[in-house]
């Protein structure tokens, strides 16, 4: 469906849980090639061949990935740069990968070494998302792929169109067809994958859908990056139009349907009528169909209103905005709330829809204790010119991502991109390494028996 129109625009027929069964059989049979130390530089080549392919095909995969999620086309074509810049970092960190030798002390283990080996994890089940279709693929296609993983796909039912195309697009890059193998269909289908025997799951999405994965996975790897209930602190000694205009910005793009988008904002009461008063001046400026879009479904435009309703009627004050937009499509309004209470849902939940709750603290601890309140732990925004107090404020967040005086600029293809608490299952790994399972060998190197063996 458009959703800028409300319009039709294709219609498909599900994946049914026998073939969901046999995509996973057939990438399983396929990935023992396609993962072989021999292939190593041919998977590399296919990996350098994306960059070619997808940029070629740039303008009629933005075209795609807008008509089907209504957002700008310059915000779409900026994740998808962004997506292809990271296939190079990816490539010259897998060149430099290799086994490891672990140290033994020869006193201990004589004539022993011990060596850690990396090996891919078979076959990944990834279920996608809608919002970014493509950023958030290939953050995933790419290092899993280039390690020797099989991939079968679930894009959501939302972007069907731009799913299949980036799997015809793999194919032509020298990605066989049964190393990634797409499906089409909506929760059924992504429920029938999460119950399959691949060997690890890969979902980016909602919480309660997460949960549900946890629940239900067993005991295999799971990389989760869940919703996210961004916080801004505004410190007193901010550039307040600096912050305004950022803030505007990292609130209501893509018509606030980002897990990282700043959800809430504290700002010091010193300088707080003066960036209420920028914030709101900014946002009157934007304009809703060329720069941030429409929300994705009716259905969801619906909840943003309840929403705004709701934090009204039990007291946040409504500065501006709070309206559906009338017309075709399914535009809102960019929404500001002054807010009292962190207990309202609107700060206690994640809203995906352009609304933005501010919150007047006393000072940047009050500030950062309020963020912290959050079962959610993506990311957090730090404004302020001091940026000796920016580190110490960014080491007490309790979140996964921190942007001083920035929002939502990523690393390279994703690199280090996880968030902690219930927004993720957290990890120290490059996302390369995410993709392997780690194996100890350790071998001697003669034919003694060890003293203490039974004789």
């Amino acid at each position: 469906m458009d959703p800028r129109s409300g319009e039709m625009v294709a219609e498909f027929r599900s994946s049914t849980a026998k073939e969901v069964k046999e995509a996973v059989q057939r990438a399983r049979v396929a990935q023992r090639g396609w993962g072989s130390s021999g292939n190593r530089e041919v998977r590399v080549a296919a990996i350098e061949a994306m960059e070619k392919v997808f940029a070629r095909e740039r303008e009629s995969m933005v075209d795609c990935i807008a008509r089907e999620v209504g957002f700008p086309r310059s915000d779409i074509a900026a994740s998808y740069n962004s997506a292809l810049r990271g296939i190079a970092y990816y490539v010259e960190r897998y060149r430099s990968m290799v086994d490891r030798d672990f140290p033994l002390d020869q006193t201990l283990w004589p004539n022993t070494e011990a060596r850690i080996v990396f090996e891919p994890q078979g076959v990944i089940g990834h279920i996608g998302i809608w919002n970014f279709p493509f950023w958030q693929t290939m953050i995933t296609a790419i290092p899993a792929l280039l390690v020797g993983n099989a991939i079968v796909f679930k894009p959501s039912e939302q972007v069907t169109m731009t799913g299949l195309r980036i799997a015809e697009l793999m194919h032509e890059c020298g990605v066989p067809r049964d190393v990634y193998i797409p499906l089409i269909g909506g929760a059924y289908v992504g429920r029938q994958l999460v119950r399959s025997d691949c060997d690890m799951l890969a979902f980016t999405g909602g919480m309660a859908a997460g949960n549900w994965i946890a629940n239900h996975a067993g005991v295999r790897p799971l990389l989760l990056e869940l919703s996210g209930n961004d916080a801004a602190v505004v410190c007193g000694d901010a550039d307040l139009e600096q912050a305004a205009m950022g803030i505007a910005t990292g609130t209501f793009a893509r018509a606030g349907q980002v897990c990282i988008r700043i959800k809430r904002v504290y700002v010091e009461e010193s300088v707080a009528e003066a960036f209420i008063q920028g914030l709101v001046a900014v946002t009157q400026r934007i304009n809703v169909k060329e720069r941030i879009g429409p929300l994705i479904r009716e259905e969801a435009r619906q909840e943003v209103d309840r929403v705004v309703i709701e934090a009204v009627d039990q007291g946040s004050r409504l500065l501006l905005g709070g309206k559906r937009i009338p017309g075709p499509g399914f535009f809102y309004e960019p929404t500001i709330l002054q807010v009292f209470d962190d207990r309202l849902e609107v700060i206690r939940e994640e809203t995906f829809g352009p609304v933005c709750s501010v919150r007047v603290v006393k000072d940047a601890g009050e500030a950062i204790d309020l963020a912290n309140s959050s079962r959610y732990g993506l990311g957090a925004t730090i404004w302020t010119q001091d940026m000796d107090n920016a580190q110490r404020i960014a080491s007490r967040l309790e979140v996964g991502n921190v942007w001083i005086n920035e929002w939502g600029r990523t690393l390279a293809c994703g690199e280090y991109f996880q968030g902690c608490k219930r927004s993720g299952i957290a990890s120290a790994s490059e996302r390369l390494m995410l993709f392997m399972k780690k194996k100890t060998v350790i071998t001697h190197r003669t034919s003694e028996p060890r003293p203490s063996w039974h004789k």
